[in-house]
């Protein structure tokens, strides 16, 4: 399958390791993307049994802090402290110079959503790191799509318009808005900052985010399954267990989700 599926959470998936290996041989490539401490070491100890075997070729990694456990983050309640956190983080994205940023950014329905509150704060610095190692930006937004744009032109996001795609040579960091739910307004603020926007089943519902798509240039849109423990009820409720659950059937699912992603965009753009 040549379609990228540019936002999954491997580590969150039925066996891990396994599932790498299938999506593999199936010729699926995507960015396992990490978004909490627990992840991250999940996501590297992953990374490095399947590149041993050259599983993960033509795929990614993305670590970041998602506003979901930014509270947890200011009150220093994870991994030993806020400072040894970021360290950690920088360690992780130092080590491999293609991975990105995040998941970062703001959503309405954790603690610290309040306009200048702890949700920000841990998107503002995450946005500053990925400007500092010049990475791409993977972005969580549930509510206000207009702070993000401003967080994100505060901390110096400006576009690149010789950066065709995320795996550029070019090394300007883009914002990638996973998961798109904005209007049309959203999408030129975003293209004035470079932005891609990534395209799920829920981007399709809104009829604003639908219409805006047709504003988005080819070349700055991306497609995602944003599959997660979520993805496989519908599996878990068909085969009775979690445990009866194969990486074949995970990884026919995904390409099947991501299959019609693209299939119900299409005729709309």
């Amino acid at each position: 399958m040549a379609i990228f599926d540019s936002h999954l959470h491997l580590a969150r998936l039925p066996q891990p390791l396994e599932l790498a290996r299938e999506l593999h041989e199936r010729g699926y490539r995507y960015r396992a993307v990490a978004c909490e401490p627990w992840e991250w070491k999940a996501v590297d100890g992953i990374w490095t049994g399947a590149s041993e075997s050259g599983w993960f070729e033509g795929c990614g990694r993305s670590y970041g802090l998602h506003p979901m456990i930014a509270a947890q983050v200011a009150e220093g309640a994870i991994n030993g402290g806020p400072e040894d956190l970021w360290t950690e983080l920088r360690r992780l994205l130092e080590s491999d110079p293609n991975a990105q940023v995040g998941e970062a950014g703001l959503d309405r329905r954790y603690a610290g959503y309040e306009p200048g509150g702890v949700q920000e704060k841990v998107f503002r610095k995450q946005a500053e790191m990925a400007l500092e190692l010049g990475r791409d930006l993977q972005i969580h937004c549930v509510g206000d799509y207009g702070r993000i744009i401003r967080v994100l032109r505060e901390a110096g996001f400006v576009a690149c318009l010789k950066c065709a795609r995320p795996d550029s040579s070019i090394k300007r960091p883009r914002p990638i808005l996973h998961r798109f739910g904005g209007d049309a307004g959203i999408v030129k603020a975003g293209l004035s900052l470079g932005a891609f926007f990534s395209v799920h089943a829920d981007t399709l519902r809104k009829k604003a985010t639908r219409e805006a798509l047709a504003l988005i240039p080819r070349e700055h849109l991306l497609f995602e399954t944003d599959a997660d423990e979520s993805f496989i009820e519908t599996l878990v409720a068909t085969r009775g267990a979690k445990d009866a659950i194969t990486p074949q059937d995970v990884a026919v699912m995904l390409e099947d989700t991501l299959r019609d992603v693209v299939a119900r965009f299409s005729p709309a753009h």
